[in-house]
C-alpha cells in the first residue's frame, strides 16, 4: 500500500511520531507492505516535479493509495492545493460507513467541527489529525495591570483587537500578530457547498481593516524590534515578561513553545482564545489524511485511516506537523507530552548525553501543566468552525502576476502599502474568485 508522506516525517533516521506509528501498524498488519512516496523537502524543483508527476498519476487512475499531508506549503506546486474543491470533485474515499462500523461518535469522541471539514455533502471524505485556534498571549502581570478590559475583549475579534488598540493610545505597546483575520472568522471566504465568494461582508471588511492596522501601524512589534525568538530564554524573561511583546496573536502551533519557556521561567502567561465574529472559535487545520478514490485496497486504506484517528495515535501526536491539537477528545495531555519528549529529549531515539539534553530544553522549555492543557480541552470544546487555508497563501490559485507572483497576495501587499483601496481589492478579488469557483 503506498503513502503519501513529505520526506522529512518519512525520514526513517527521524522517528517521527507519525513514521513509528505507520511502522507499528505495518508490523501489526503482516500482509500489508507500507511503501512512501515522499516529495523533497529541500530541492524544490525536484519536490515540484515529484508533485506534477503525482497529479498526473491520479487524474489518470493511479497514484498513491493514501494521503497525509502537511499543513504547511513550501513551494507553489502543491498536491490537492485546495483541499475542498479535490473533496467536492470526488478524489477522495468515501469513509463514512468504515467510521459508522467502528462504533466512532462525532459528538462524544472527536471536535466536532473540526472532524465535520472533512466531510462533503454529509459524507466523510477526509480525517483531520490535528488543528490549532488564534491566541493571544500576553504576560498576565503586565496585561492585568493595566486598564486591558477581558469582557468587553472576548466578544468577538474586532472587540479583542479594539481594545489593544485603545490600550496603544494611552500607552504605546507591540504586538506580534501572525493570525490571519479572515481565517479566524466563522464564516468561510469561500462557501463551497453553496457556491458562493463571501468577501465583500463587514465582517471580512472590519478583519481586513483591522489586520493593515497591526502589521503596517506603529503598533506592529516586528516594524519596531525585528523577530522576536521564543526559543531564547533571555528573550522571555526580559522582553516578554515585562511586556515586550505586550502580546502576541498568532495560531496555537505557534504559541506553545513560548508556554513552554513561561513554565519553565516561572513566568506566568495569559493565554486568550481570539473570537470569531460569533464569540466562538475556529480552528485551522494542520495536518489531514485521506485515501484515493483510486485505490485497489479500498478496507484496508479505510483502517489505516482509521488508526491514525485512534486514541492510540492521537495520543502519540502522529500527525505530519508539530505542537497541534489533537482531533480525538481525551488525548491532549498524552499529545502534548509526547509531543515535547519527541523535540526535546529523543528527536533521532539517540543517546542524548546529559548536555544535549539540558540545551535542548533551553529551547523547549518545560512541558506544559494539567492547567493549561484543560484550558486547551476548554477552548477545543467550542470551536464552531474549521478551515484549511488561507486564500493569501498557497491554497487558493487565482493566478500570477506578470513576474510570477501569487496574485492573492500581490493584491494584499498592494493594499497594505496604500497603493489600492480596500474596495478595489475585494473587487479584484471577488471577480477572480468566482471564476476559480466555476473552474
Amino acid at each position: 500500500m503506498s503513502v503519501y508522506l513529505p520526506a522529512q516525517y518519512a525520514d526513517p533516521t527521524t522517528h517521527y511520531p507519525i513514521y513509528e506509528k505507520l511502522m507499528d501498524y505495518q508490523q501489526a498488519h503482516p500482509n500489508i507492505e507500507l511503501t512512501f512516496v515522499s516529495p523533497a523537502s529541500s530541492d524544490l524543483a525536484e519536490r515540484e516535479a515529484v508533485i506534477s508527476q503525482l497529479s498526473a498519476e491520479i487524474l489518470s487512475g493511479g497514484g498513491p493509495d493514501l494521503f497525509i499531508m502537511e499543513g504547511y506549503r513550501r513551494t507553489e506546486s502543491n498536491l490537492f492545493p485546495d483541499i475542498e474543491k479535490a473533496m467536492a470533485n470526488g478524489t477522495f474515499l468515501d469513509l463514512t460507513e468504515a467510521m459508522e462500523k467502528q462504533g466512532l461518535s462525532r459528538e462524544e469522541d472527536f471536535y466536532t467541527a473540526v472532524l465535520d471539514a472533512g466531510q462533503w455533502e454529509g459524507r466523510q471524505y477526509v480525517l483531520p489529525l490535528g488543528f490549532s485556534v488564534p491566541l493571544m498571549v500576553s504576560a498576565a502581570d503586565v496585561l492585568y495591570a493595566g486598564s486591558f478590559d477581558l469582557q468587553r475583549a472576548m466578544r468577538t475579534m474586532d472587540s479583542l483587537l479594539t481594545e489593544l488598540l485603545r490600550i496603544h493610545e494611552e500607552q504605546p505597546i507591540l504586538v506580534i500578530t501572525g493570525i490571519d483575520p479572515l481565517g479566524v472568522l466563522a464564516q468561510p471566504v469561500l462557501d463551497y457547498e453553496a457556491h458562493r465568494v463571501q468577501l465583500d461582508t463587514p465582517a471580512v471588511r472590519r478583519a481586513l481593516e483591522l489586520e493593515k492596522v497591526f502589521r503596517t501601524g506603529d503598533i506592529a512589534y516586528d516594524l519596531a524590534r525585528g523577530l522576536f525568538n521564543d526559543a531564547d530564554p533571555a528573550q522571555v524573561r526580559d522582553g516578554f515578561a515585562g511586556g515586550v511583546p505586550f502580546a502576541l496573536l498568532q495560531d496555537s502551533k505557534f504559541s506553545i513553545n513560548l508556554l513552554r519557556q513561561c513554565q519553565a521561567l516561572g513566568v506566568e502567561a495569559s493565554v486568550l482564545p481570539v473570537p470569531n465574529e460569533e464569540g466562538t472559535f475556529t480552528a485551522k487545520i494542520g495536518s489531514y489524511a485521506m485515501g484515493s478514490r483510486n485505490t485497489q485496497h479500498p478496507e484496508e486504506v479505510a483502517d489505516l485511516l482509521l488508526y491514525l484517528i485512534s486514541e492510540e495515535c492521537q495520543s502519540a501526536a502522529a500527525y505530519a506537523d508539530y505542537d497541534q491539537f489533537p482531533v480525538r477528545k481525551g488525548c491532549m495531555q498524552a499529545c502534548f507530552d509526547a509531543q515535547y519528549q519527541f523535540s526535546a529529549c529523543d528527536a533521532s531515539r539517540e543517546k542524548l548525553t546529559e548536555e544535549e539534553v539540558a540545551e535542548r530544553q533551553g529551547r523547549y522549555g518545560a512541558p506544559l501543566d494539567a492547567a493549561r492543557i484543560e484550558q486547551f480541552e476548554t477552548i477545543c470544546d467550542q470551536v464552531t468552525a474549521a478551515h484549511y487555508q488561507t486564500i493569501w497563501y498557497r491554497g487558493v490559485d487565482l493566478g500570477q502576476t506578470e513576474t510570477g507572483e501569487n496574485v492573492a497576495s500581490f493584491l494584499h501587499v498592494q493594499y497594505w502599502n496604500d497603493e489600492i483601496t480596500l474596495d478595489e481589492l475585494i473587487g479584484i478579488l471577488s471577480s477572480k474568485m468566482r471564476l476559480y469557483l466555476d473552474e
